[in-house]
């Protein structure tokens, strides 16, 4: 990372002592996802934190998916996105720019294409809420479990998180030494990678874990752009595609966790993550297509040489000649780039007094983004965009919890969040000079966004009756937001950069909110195994200030804000371990209604997001698994929802491109009301089952396997025909030889072996016809070799 990052490390160290003398800990939240250990008679018990602290599964009052590493493993699933698919009704995609994903739970997501939009799912990374899809690129490596908590969740995740969170729990130091070498060749995109950890105690009270990831591979797009004439400045010609593939690139990543145990009543953990990202495009996951009656594309009226209509794993994508980026800040000579480094640290403190337990939770996350895309996707390249952003986070959470023996007990604390965003955009569109910049933009802008939250929160716990829990809280927050605009530089040449705001005239942007989010939870178990609850719930998500690439001369503060984002509702449900727990079960039923849901559309048009409040929008549904001791050896799982996910009202959303009245476009409105939310499919489930094994003495075999089956859905924000995606499966399997004792073990794994391609997101291609999309896709089949030793 940059000399920048590690002196802000260096300077958040003191922390470490200072909150050591302030709060001198009980034990950490344990990260172990096994606490009853397995046998041959009854699954294993799975502990959770969902309420931030330790829970079983079965006890929590949460609708709450905790996958295991074992489950991580069979489906190479080593980022957010494949992650995602191991939980019903949630989605993660890489999105081109803005916040640079699209996360959905429940079809409640917000779009990535602007980077003042906060994510309406929170990403918790070892205890740090992280509500910006960037974060996506992070290497997901030695994970002790991931849960994933489907509905708002007011309380006990930092900033409110209206439509769910998605925590991530690395592996903690051992109490004896310990580690582990993994490594593996993935067929289809030629990806190498490499893992491992080193684990054990340092002293009598000190332990350390240090984990990597490195990988690299070649990408699974094909790039068939070929030389060519410049239909806009004839004497450069294009040069076609910059690399055979995308995805292309390598990661590298690590990680350190200190744990330091100096007294039963107080402990200390500190968590310290490097993460290096490159690929070879900001649109490095785009694939052009297009609809009936387009047969061949076109871009600003040129047919596309090499281009194709298919959604087929292959896409023409010039790179800018590299005479057109001579001072172009950031261009890298016209080749398409994406580059992230970030590093996070965690720091967790807690004492104990008795029954009573302070938790001290302090987070750092700096990440610098750079990267530069075709910003047509085609082999003509009308436009070239740049972009590049600073962004840093500092949060701190106390929080007393109790564990009285008594029928009361309860949480307080506060969480105090400050983030500055400094960011840098300069498009090129049409490749008109710019004597002022004496290069090829249209614009070059700057945004420096500084966002506060500070909010408090509590929770009463009676158990009423043995066995009868009446818990409820709220979080109080106040968010404070502003962002400096300036136009650094117009092109006064280009029709374009003749509209935008006067180079050097800032504009300053402010909006605050406060919010009361409570909730509710009436939980009842009638016995060790059966346990019923029903709960009350409201969520918050900040409005805030748009960050559009283009800043026009009619920008206002009151045009560039946007509004907050409201739920309130109730979810049921039943969970049971039956048959002497060799049968786990649950049940979950909810209904919520969101209020300014905040969605964005992409105008090709006027090349910039939309950013608006949809009216309302409600969520109806039943999530429900099952897993199945069904032999010594044999377990089998299942899990489904239906989610009937629909704007109540939205009369306003943005027309896609070609819309005429007869189709419901009006003054370039269309109403959307009644039609399903974006990447809301009604019907997901899953069913698949592993079996151990042994071949010979000491000698083990495990087979696995998943199916997923997925019903239709839209994935684009102005409803457009090309963003329909039809019902799809996703089949996944390995196997596994293990050595006596685990030490060796060899395994072929398989994603997606039936070759799914189905689309996370799709936008009107820019300066394409109507019928005509950019869209990203998921991850095709992987077929992956690797073994592992263990020491």
């Amino acid at each position: 990372m940059e000399g920048y990052v590690v002196r802000k490390l260096v300077l958040l160290t003191p922390v470490v002592p200072a909150l050591s003398v302030l709060v001198s800990g009980s034990p950490a939240l344990a990260q172990d996802s096994v606490q009853r250990p397995p046998s041959d008679s009854e699954l294993a018990e799975i502990v959770v934190t969902a309420r931030l602290r330790q829970e079983s599964l079965q006890d929590v009052p949460v609708a709450v998916t905790a996958i295991a590493p074992i489950a991580l493993a069979n489906n190479l699933a080593t980022d957010l996105s494949k992650i995602a698919e191991l939980a019903p009704q949630v989605s993660i995609g890489r999105g081109v720019n803005g916040t640079g994903a699209l996360i959905t739970i429940r079809g409640i997501s917000s779009t990535s294409t602007d980077a003042g939009l906060d994510q309406s799912i929170s990403i918790s990374m070892d205890g740090m809420q992280l509500s910006r899809g960037r974060v996506i690129s992070a290497s997901m490596f030695d994970v002790a479990q991931v849960e994933i908590l489907q509905g708002p969740q007011a309380l006990f995740f930092g900033k409110n998180s209206p439509a769910g969170v998605i925590s991530v729990s690395s592996a903690d130091p051992t109490d004896s030494f310990e580690g582990y070498v993994k490594a593996g060749y993935e067929f289809t995109a030629n990806e190498r990678y490499a893992e491992g950890a080193i684990s054990g105690p340092l002293g009598e009270t000190l332990g350390a874990r240090l984990a990597f990831r490195a990988s690299k591979m070649d990408g699974w797009i094909r790039n068939v752009a070929v030389p060519g004439p410049n239909p806009f400045v004839p004497a450069v010609p294009l040069p076609g595609a910059w690399a055979p593939k995308t995805p292309a690139g390598d990661n590298l990543a690590g990680r350190l966790t200190l744990s330091w145990k100096p007294a039963d009543d107080f402990d200390v953990r500190l968590k310290v993550q490097l993460d290096r990202s490159r690929e070879n495009s900001n649109a490095a996951y785009v694939e052009t297509f297009c609809l009936p009656p387009v047969t061949s594309p076109m871009v600003s009226g040129i047919a596309v040489p090499n281009g194709d209509c298919r959604k087929d794993r292959v896409t023409a994508q010039t790179a800018l000649p590299a005479q057109l980026a001579v001072n172009f800040p950031y261009a890298n000579g016209g080749v398409p780039y994406a580059r992230s480094d970030f590093a996070l640290v965690v720091l967790n403190i807690n004492k104990r007094f008795g029954d009573v337990t302070l938790t001290s939770n302090t987070g750092y996350y700096n990440q610098l983004l750079q990267g530069a895309h075709t910003s047509d996707f085609s082999s003509i390249a009308s436009s070239f965009n740049v972009e590049r952003e600073r962004y840093e986070i500092v949060s701190q959470e106390l929080r007393l919890n109790t564990e009285f023996d008594g029928p009361i007990n309860f949480m307080i604390g506060g969480y105090l969040e400050r983030a500055t965003r400094h960011w840098f955009g300069a498009p090129d569109i049409l490749h008109v000079f710019n004597p002022g910049a004496n290069n090829y933009t249209t614009n070059m802008k700057t945004t420096d966004s500084v966002n506060e939250s500070i909010s408090a929160f509590a929770q009463a716990r009676w158990n009423v009756v043995e066995g009868l829990e009446l818990a409820g809280g709220a979080r109080i927050t106040h968010d404070a937001k502003r962002t400096l605009y300036v136009n650094t530089s117009n092109n006064l040449d280009s029709a374009i950069g003749r509209t935008l705001r006067p180079a050097g005239l800032p504009l300053m942007a402010r909006y605050s909110r406060d919010d009361v989010s409570p909730e509710v939870t009436l939980t009842w178990k009638p016995d060790a195994d059966n346990m019923i609850y029903a709960a009350y719930k409201t969520g918050y998500k900040s409005g805030g200030l748009a960050n559009p690439v283009l800043l026009s001369a009619t920008a206002t503060e009151s045009s560039l804000t946007f509004d907050h984002e409201k739920v309130r509702g109730f979810e049921a449900g039943y969970k049971a371990e039956l048959f002497n727990r060799r049968l786990r079960f649950d049940i979950v039923a909810y209904r919520y209604k969101y209020s300014g849901l905040q969605v964005v559309a992409f105008d090709p048009v006027l090349l910039r997001a939309n950013i608006g409040n949809a009216a309302s929008a409600r969520t109806t549904g039943i999530t429900s698994s099952i897993a199945w001791l069904a032999a010594d050896g044999l377990n089998i799982n299942a899990n489904a929802g239906y989610n009937r996910a629909r704007y109540l009202s939205f009369p306003g959303a943005q027309c896609f491109t070609g819309q005429t009245a007869a189709q419901g476009c009006v003054g370039g409105f269309q109403d959307l009301s009644g039609k399903a939310l974006n990447r809301a499919p009604e019907l997901t489930f899953s069913f698949g089952a592993d079996y151990e094994f042994e071949v010979a003495e000491g000698w083990s075999v495990n087979l696995a396997g998943n199916a997923y089956r997925s019903s239709s859905y839209n994935a684009q924000t102005d409803y457009a025909a090309g963003g329909q995606q039809e019902a799809f499966w996703r089949l996944n399997a390995s196997a596994r030889i293990k050595s006596p004792g685990d030490q060796f073990e060899l395994a072929l794994v398989g994603r997606n072996l039936n070759n799914a391609y189905y689309l996370v997101y799709s936008f009107n291609q820019p300066f394409g016809g109507p019928n005509q999309y950019g869209g990203v896709f998921n991850r095709p089949r992987e077929v992956a070799l690797e073994g592992t030793y263990r020491f």
